[in-house]
């Protein structure tokens, strides 16, 4: 797994590369400017993960992300920032980035994310998720975020999946799991996930 980490704050990227370097099987490069990290790509090297900061020089907002992701040696796109705005975050996901990585989040929590997004997973903190209420009357007992599990729970992800790409702990998930099938009278996640479906949730 080959991952590059692309961000000015050097001390940053040093510490989290230090991290991901305990694992062997993980091999990171690093760039202070996008430019530089344009550079990295020119060399022909495949990653299967490339992690852009939203400020860093030359990034110009999501304009440099699409750059790297044009590139056909990157498999997946994230971005890291401390401050990018909610709309941006969630415009990033739309033009298919796999990730948005707050800054705040502990370094082993960081470094677990990057290597789930580098294998395929998605992640979007809680703050940035942007989901209307769902139109069905027979859904407006849920709540926001118990409306955005059952929706991947329709989707067939497990608890395990959807507690990281909400950026919440799978014990989380499954309270809400089983707050969902109270309030729709369900007896498992099955059924209730062929409730979104019939009801046009999904």
């Amino acid at each position: 797994m080959r991952i590059l980490l692309a961000d000015d704050h050097l001390l940053l990227i040093e510490m989290i590369a230090t991290y991901l370097g305990q694992d062997d099987s993980v091999t990171v490069d690093k760039a202070a400017t996008l430019p530089a990290a344009l550079q990295l790509l020119a060399t022909g090297k495949f990653y299967d993960l490339v992690v852009l900061d939203y400020q860093m020089p030359g990034m110009n907002g999501l304009s440099g992300m699409k750059q790297v992701m044009a590139a056909e040696n990157v498999k997946h796109v994230a971005v890291m920032s401390g401050q990018i705005p909610a709309t941006e975050a969630r415009e990033a996901f739309r033009l298919g980035a796999v990730g948005v990585i707050a800054k705040s989040v502990s370094a082993n929590y960081f470094v677990q994310t990057l290597k789930y997004l580098a294998m395929g997973g998605k992640h979007m903190p809680e703050e940035f998720v942007g989901v209307d209420e769902p139109q069905n009357p027979f859904f407006e007992q849920l709540s926001r975020r118990e409306t955005e599990i059952l929706r991947e729970i329709a989707t067939g992800k497990t608890n395990k999946n959807i507690a990281y790409e909400l950026g919440i702990r799978e014990t989380t998930v499954k309270q809400f799991v089983t707050l969902i099938n109270k309030k729709l009278n369900v007896q498992n996640r099955t059924q209730a996930a062929l409730l979104a479906r019939d009801y046009g949730l999904v």
